[in-house]
């Protein structure tokens, strides 16, 4: 490796820096990365989506098959910013090249499948790929790596899981804000979880490219963050700042030398020729004194002063919590006699045991906060009085939804009504109607600002499937005419309003 080549600076960082470091290099080689993710994600989302569409009519599955390819993609990823790390612009044929080496490269299945769930996967990648190690070397290689910043790379994947999942929700509501008044509603819930029938083929497009975008804004920046994370720590172990710096010192030194050469030389002659001078000689009487002997040093001594530096020596207190002992489990236990393993299997079971005890603890508080929020809850069902049933409502988005407001043949007067080419009127008895039935009969609690979709949604299990089959078209018939003022065919009025006799004037409808 040429570390004089890098393009960054290295210096010791800590490891939340390093994960920063990994936003600054996103945005300095934004262009390839992008290039190379779109070129490879996006193409196969679509193929994908394509796939699961046609074959088996479950687009959803193509969500599925790209995040259990997503280590794929992150490999394409990484070989870009190891490009860009010295200074090697790669482009969208290079990416395109270099994806059959990619997928041969020593972690590809593991990485697949054993370690697809590892909460440090973007801070390990490059042992597998870069440095190309494989088994128990690339074990080992992962213990030393992870000593120091195992934490950092959990933390780093489960930001960044959360972070994907916030913002395809987001991009599914902002389409839902977009979506015009009058048309389908609740495109998550009813893309994902269908009340009755099949979703729409465009929301289950919608729902899979919200995902793959959401990927796109969160991947790139993982992946980075990642690498500056795994090349922070090989900087720490490898000392790859002093080297860098020792190789400055020397091409400095090499300069400075070549350019002082000849003024090097001149000096060199001139020290020669004075040395060449002869000086008298006289003769002196030999010493027969020892030299002094050095008084040996006292390292005991020096170590006191160095300590009582308080540049070097200094006593730093810290407090943490830990779980109070008997005392007579601080005394030292006299020896059992067992096998050394023996004992330290039970020292074992002794910390396994210790470890249980907190989280029962643990586990006993969570419970007990439930059940007294379940209590805070639901008193109304135990507190004196019992629970106050709600009053229902006497309008549902404008419609006038009091059983004296409907007259006695429901189907009479809807018949009466399309007979005269008031078609809306007719409609609107029929749905009206089935609101009465559904809030007095079935005991479906409907809220005041309660919305077609909320209706669709408290009305789902309470009814036969037939029945609310049925009140689904209803709804979606008076949408049209209330909404878009498109009529629909006379035949499916006249079903409708045979339908509702069948469904809603009879006693038998509820699940």
């Amino acid at each position: 490796m040429r570390l004089e080549e890098i393009t960054v600076r290295l210096r010791r960082r800590t490891a939340w820096e390093a994960l920063d470091l990994g936003h600054a290099l996103l945005r300095a080689w934004a262009g390839p990365s992008y290039r190379a993710w779109f070129v490879t994600y996006w193409s196969a989302g679509i193929a994908l989506m394509a796939v699961f569409g046609f074959l088996w009519e479950w687009t959803f599955g193509a969500i599925l098959a790209l995040w259990c390819l997503k280590p794929l993609f992150d490999r394409v990823l990484l070989r870009t910013y190891s490009l860009a790390l010295f200074g090697q612009n790669a482009t969208l044929a290079d990416a395109v090249r270099a994806l059959p080496g990619v997928l041969r490269q020593p972690g590809m299945l593991s990485g697949l499948t054993l370690r697809r769930l590892s909460l440090a996967r973007s801070f390990l990648l490059p042992v597998w790929q870069l440095e190309q190690q494989s088994g128990v070397a690339a074990r080992a290689r992962f213990r030393v790596l992870g000593r120091r910043a195992s934490g950092s790379a959990a933390w780093l994947t489960v930001v960044c899981a959360h972070l994907v999942l916030i913002l395809w929700f987001s991009i599914i509501l902002l389409a839902e804000w977009l979506m015009p008044v009058g048309s389908e509603g609740l495109i998550f819930y009813s893309g994902l979880f269908p009340i009755s029938g099949e979703a729409p083929w465009w929301r289950e497009v919608l729902i899979v490219l919200g995902y793959m975008a959401a990927e796109t804004l969160v991947e790139p920046l993982y992946v980075a963050s990642g690498f500056s994370l795994y090349l922070n720590r090989r900087s720490e172990l490898e000392a790859w700042d002093i080297d860098l710096a020792f190789r400055r010192l020397a091409a400095r030194l090499s300069e400075a030398a070549g350019a002082g050469m000849g003024a090097g030389f001149v000096v060199l002659l001139l020290c020669a020729g004075l040395l060449a001078v002869p000086e008298p000689v006289h003769a002196e009487k030999a010493s027969l004194a020892a030299p002094a002997t050095v008084a040996p040093s006292r390292p005991k001594q020096v170590i006191r002063e160095i300590l009582a530096d308080p540049v070097f020596g200094r006593e730093i207190e810290e407090k943490r919590w830990k779980l109070r002992q008997d005392k007579e489990e601080k005394e030292e236990r006299e020896p059992s006699g067992l096998d050394p393993y023996f004992d330290k299997l039970a020292r074992m079971f002794e910390s396994l045991v210790g470890g249980l005890r907190v989280v029962a603890w643990i586990v006993a508080g969570i419970v007990a906060a439930f059940l007294v929020y379940l209590i805070i809850r639901y008193r109304e069902y135990w507190l004196p009085g019992g629970r106050e049933k709600p009053l229902p409502p006497e309008f549902l988005f404008g419609l006038d939804v009091r059983p004296q407001s409907l007259p006695d043949d429901v189907v009479a007067a809807a018949r009466a009504a399309l007979a005269a080419g008031r078609v809306e009127e007719a409609l609107s008895l029929l749905y009206r109607g089935a609101l009465v039935v559904l809030i007095h009969r079935v005991q479906v609690e409907f809220r005041a600002g309660d919305t077609e979709g909320d209706c669709l949604y408290r009305v789902h299990g309470r009814l036969q499937f037939a029945a609310e089959r049925y009140f689904r078209l209803l709804l979606e018939h008076w949408r049209h005419v209330a909404y878009a003022r498109r009529v629909p065919p006379l035949p499916d009025l006249e079903a409708l309003c045979s339908g509702w006799e069948e469904h809603f004037g009879r006693q038998e409808n509820t699940a």
